[in-house]
């Protein structure tokens, strides 16, 4: 029996690289630990080609102990998600990477309503799982225990007629849209739905390809530039690409410029806000202080909570938040669901569009931005928590006033710095935003010097 790597278990999901740290047997003894509960679970997987392996070591882990268990496949992550809600089931589990390259995978845990397992719980998993001493045969065990339900589900019908009824308003709209599905999940499902609510849909990386042959698994500025040359070669009211499991959308304007989390977030704050009685709005800490001063005066109540789409969700529950935002994409609008399904972020942007008759390019001309970057240093999963303890120590050595809700942020009177560990990846990220581009470059400059030295000790 080999030894399972800890470090799979992450703050947020459980992520490794297939037949290397993550394999099936690692995937039943999390079924296995998971399934002791005696609740009821909806599995699901996306397109990558160790997802049908794993998903079903995992389903064999959960019915080996008598769990019930419902399949839908290969979909979604927002589809897995709305499956267990909607089914009122008590957990989904979603065997997935997300973005990350081809040859990983994971699982992303979250109980049936949609609120994510928090890390220490996470971690309480690990610990369970790490503990069981012997291999365990992964054996049919449905064959052998009466206890055992398991049910094929297709939710998709019921899934696209819950947001076809949501987005009513937008119903035969016309607006034409390109739709970028990177290979990924989201070919089944996003194209059709859009269709059936009249965009004038063209289409671009809208095929299952397991290895993200297209443009890669994950939408960056530099991987969507067919898509921005698209939106303006076809005079697109806007383009949209998600990530490999759905639960990100990037946002191109008509004018083929690449929208951040930022922009996005605030447009769809200042529409929310002003049709709800709720006023708050979660973003992290990583996010741009922009927030406060475009949405602040509109009556919203801006509350920062750490980087992580489980801080997001949670966070939106606990305050009855109209909104979640993660600079990275992570979206939670909660009139829709209580988690980060991507496909409701360009289905109200369109809708922002229509009642309000501007192009989206000028709803992004009225936001005032500042010099924003986040730049992402290499280091091993091994020493990036070592890297990150000595710089934490110096720089509160250095300053006074400095917040480590999650890593280390600094606040000047002309900007802020955030040094964090990436949770997901071996990377530790730096977010710098500043009043001007002098003292952006500045604090680039300093705090950039600072990490590549720090990472070079532990190398």
């Amino acid at each position: 029996m080999k030894k399972i790597d800890p470090y799979i278990f992450r703050a947020y999901d459980i992520r490794g690289i297939y037949k290397k740290n993550l394999d099936e047997e690692v995937m039943f003894k999390i079924g296995y630990v998971l399934g002791k509960k005696k609740e009821s679970f909806v599995v699901g997987q996306d397109i990558r080609a160790s997802g049908n392996k794993l998903a079903n070591a995992l389903i064999k882990g959960l019915i080996s102990t008598g769990a019930k268990v419902s399949h839908a496949g290969r979909t979604s992550y927002g589809q897995v998600l709305f499956a267990a809600w909607h089914l009122k089931k008590d957990y989904s589990l979603y065997v997935t990477a997300s973005h990350l390259p081809s040859e990983w995978n994971g699982l992303k845990l979250h109980y049936g309503n949609g609120a994510p397992l928090l890390e220490e719980e996470i971690k309480e998993l690990r610990d369970e799982v790490m503990k069981i001493k012997s291999k365990i045969q992964m054996s049919n065990y449905s064959k052998s225990n009466p206890n055992v339900k398991i049910q094929k589900i297709n939710i998709k019908k019921k899934y696209a007629d819950y947001l076809l009824d949501k987005f009513s308003k937008i119903k035969n709209n016309n607006l034409k849209i390109i739709v970028d599905c990177g290979n990924g999940a989201m070919c089944l499902s996003a194209p059709d739905i859009f269709k059936k609510l009249g965009f004038n849909v063209s289409e671009l990386y809208c095929n299952i390809d397991p290895s993200f042959s297209g443009r890669g698994s994950e939408p960056t500025p530099k991987t969507i530039k067919t898509l921005q040359q698209k939106v303006k070669r076809e005079k697109a009211n806007f383009g949209v690409a998600f990530d490999g499991d759905g639960d990100r959308a990037v946002i191109i304007d008509d004018k083929g410029r690449y929208l951040s989390g930022n922009e996005v977030g605030i447009i769809l704050a200042k529409n929310l806000i002003k049709n709800s009685k709720d006023k708050k709005i979660i973003i992290t800490v990583s996010c741009s202080m922009a927030f406060e001063k475009e949405l602040e005066p509109l009556g919203a109540k801006i509350i920062r909570v750490p980087v992580g789409y489980t801080f997001i969700i949670s966070s939106c529950n606990r305050h009855n938040a109209v909104l979640g935002i993660e600079e990275s994409n992570h979206t939670v609008m909660t009139q829709y669901f209580l988690f980060d399904d991507a496909l409701p972020v360009p289905l109200k942007i369109a809708e922002i569009i229509l009642e309000g008759g501007k192009k989206l390019s000028e709803l992004v001309d009225e936001i005032k931005t500042y010099p924003y970057e986040e730049i992402r240093f290499d280091c091993s999963d091994e020493n990036k928590f070592k890297v990150i303890k000595k710089i934490k120590k110096d720089l509160l050595k250095e300053y006074k006033n400095v917040n480590t809700i999650d890593g280390i942020k600094k606040n000047f009177s002309f900007g802020w710095i955030l040094i964090r560990v990436s949770n997901t990846s071996p990377i530790i990220r730096l977010y710098i935003e500043a009043i001007d581009q002098v003292k952006f470059k500045q604090l680039k400059e300093k705090f950039s010097k600072i990490i590549k030295k720090e990472i070079k000790k532990f190398q």
